[in-house]
């Protein structure tokens, strides 16, 4: 129970950090257009390269524990201060002792983050994506069910 707690806190912390990994790159594309053309031959390359970014993660969310244990603050601490620091209306209740812990080990993370930054970029570009496109696919994936399932389907036939 408690290594699923922690595993889900360090998720939160990993999809935060993809999120502004991504974020980062400027946006061309208009909120509203989710219905996109997605060729067999992108479904490929999206498919080769969301499974790779998955597998950087697993080893991505255990090098963000150990940052954030080898800085003395426990992963569920640290996200409950990171939480309290991003809400406004919430006031961070922590000691000096731990806010510095938190701060060694926020910049722990921000440097695994920028450093995973560039290899998800460098492996979308190697699967001859853009990164804008692969951000492209990747919203309308969230929400066009045909597209999820053409995305399973490549996916369930790469593991075979």
């Amino acid at each position: 129970m408690l290594l699923s707690k922690k595993l889900y806190s360090l998720i939160l912390v990993f999809t935060m950090a993809a999120s502004v990994a991504f974020a980062q790159v400027p946006q061309q594309m208009p909120q509203q257009q989710q219905d996109i053309d997605v060729s067999d031959g992108e479904i490929n390359q999206f498919a080769s390269v969301f499974v790779e970014l998955q597998s950087m993660n697993q080893g991505v969310q255990q090098e963000m524990m150990s940052a954030v244990a080898d800085e003395g603050i426990e992963v569920q601490r640290f996200n409950e201060i990171m939480q309290a620091q991003q809400d406004p209306n919430q006031e961070v209740d922590a000691s000096e002792d731990e806010l510095q812990n938190f701060a060694k080990a926020s910049q722990a993370v921000e440097q695994i983050q920028a450093k995973v930054q560039k290899e998800m970029e460098k492996v979308i570009t190697e699967n001859d994506l853009t990164v804008q496109r692969y951000q492209q696919i990747m919203m309308a994936v969230r929400t066009d069910t045909e597209l999820q399932q053409r995305l399973q389907q490549k996916i369930q036939q790469d593991q075979e």
